[in-house]
């Protein structure tokens, strides 16, 4: 896992590096949100997540620079008066390459780093005193998104997209996200 991470790393910054050169439009060009399902590991249960999107132009010909935030949170019962509730708020940015097409539909693939804030909290029936008795904890770690999807023009100012994602984490996740974005200057 931790050599996924490493060359993952390596390979943004040599793409980063040969970029320098090439043609670049940075600038804050759209906003959106996204909704998606989340499937974590186990033991956590499938989820509904959501989320907001912006795209910050292309740093080189047909790679975009994002940058996201996605929040989902899961509670069930565990039985025998128990409670479970897990969440993950997640901050990242990624690259995106969108594959050349002559066509409204732009299949992309891309992968990005984020950092992960995950919570765990547990509540039970204090058998003795009574009142409910609750224990929690958090965790923050660097992950790796790692995206393939499709963007399609509805509008000259409207873009919807539907992706696959994998989230490389110590609580990794695989989600299948819709939204739109609102085109800023066309």
């Amino acid at each position: 896992m931790r050599t996924l991470r490493i060359v993952t790393v390596i390979m943004l910054m040599a793409l980063l590096t040969v970029s320098a050169s090439a043609k670049s439009d940075l600038g804050f060009k759209s906003l959106g949100v996204r909704v998606g399902f989340i499937m974590p590991e186990d033991p956590i249960e499938s989820t509904v997540g959501f989320g907001a999107q912006a795209n910050f132009g292309t740093i080189a010909t047909n790679i975009a620079l994002d940058g996201f935030v996605e929040y989902w949170s899961k509670k069930y019962d565990l039985g025998f008066g128990y409670d479970a509730t897990f969440s993950e708020f997640v901050l990242g940015a990624m690259l995106k390459y969108y594959f050349p097409m002559e066509s409204s539909i732009k299949p992309y693939a891309g992968a990005g780093l984020a950092m992960h804030f995950g919570t765990a909290k547990t509540e039970y029936a204090n058998p003795f005193g009574g009142g409910t008795v609750s224990a929690s904890a958090s965790n923050s770690d660097i992950g790796i998104p790692l995206v393939g999807g499709v963007d399609l023009s509805l509008s000259p100012q409207l873009n919807g997209f539907a992706e696959l994602k994998y989230a490389v984490t110590d609580l990794s996740y695989f989600g299948i996200f819709v939204g739109v974005n609102y085109l800023f200057g066309k």
